[in-house]
């Protein structure tokens, strides 16, 4: 019986610690930055890593926000919904999370280079959902993407959910062989970062939901040879796409 392939919704990932929130950089072995030399790109917004009086704003922030949303918790709470509070793991690499946010990292030639820039919400249509399927039966990875009929804006949302006729496209694919492992990122809230490391030495670090990340990692690393004595260990957790951030 034809099964059909993983799908989840996927892009690069952002900073959660204050000095990097909602930012994100491309680099290559170096730590240069390689951004202005990836062909085809549209032009981003340059990185850079918040001051002190940044971080401040940062921290007073996500205070505010909290205070804001504890009467709603406290609502969700009592009425037995399963609503809960997004958790943040341990950091495990300040040079990676805290001091920059590489989501590249990659040198000339290397397979990380040639993600698509659809991949980075701040370049993209805000209408526009990146996916990534992974085919078995192809022994492919691949990105896709296409139109939403969301309603609202890049920042807030509602309604939509389907999928726009004729606007699926695909932008990326790679053999299973040439994908080293993949590995959750504990520093993202709920676990829902992701690195997938290549053969060449390259990386990129992505986000989904929590389930489609343990769902993709547990996919990549059952297909990558050297760990193919676990590919009885995880099963894919296949789950409806995640929500626009």
């Amino acid at each position: 019986m034809h099964q059909e392939p993983e799908r989840y919704r996927v892009e690069f990932a952002s900073g959660t610690a204050a000095s990097v929130a909602k930012r994100r950089s491309f680099r290559d072995h170096e730590r240069n930055d390689i951004e202005p030399d990836l062909p085809g790109w549209p032009p981003g917004r340059t990185f850079a890593v918040r001051g002190f009086f940044g971080k401040l704003g940062r921290h007073v922030q996500t205070v505010v926000t909290g205070l804001l949303m504890l009467p709603l918790h406290i609502i969700a709470d009592a009425l037995g919904s399963p609503a809960s509070r997004e958790k943040r793991g341990k950091l495990e690499e300040r040079e990676n999370e805290v001091d920059d946010f590489p989501v590249m990292w990659a040198g000339v030639g290397e397979t990380a280079r040639t993600l698509p820039w659809q991949l980075d919400p701040s370049r993209r249509p805000w209408r526009m959902v990146t996916e990534m399927e992974l085919a078995e039966s192809q022994g492919l990875v691949r990105i896709l993407s296409y139109e939403d009929t969301a309603r609202g804006s890049r920042f807030v949302s509602w309604g939509g959910g389907e999928k726009v006729p004729g606007s699926e496209a695909v932008l990326w694919s790679v053999p299973r062989e040439d994908i080293a492992g993949a590995e959750i990122k504990p520093f993202s809230m709920a676990e829902s970062d992701f690195k997938i490391s290549f053969s060449d030495g390259s990386w990129a670090r992505l986000t989904t939901s929590s389930y489609g990340a343990r769902g993709i990692v547990a996919l990549l690393n059952s297909g990558t040879p050297s760990q193919s004595s676990r590919s009885g260990q995880a099963d894919a957790i296949h789950v409806p796409p995640a929500s626009s951030p």
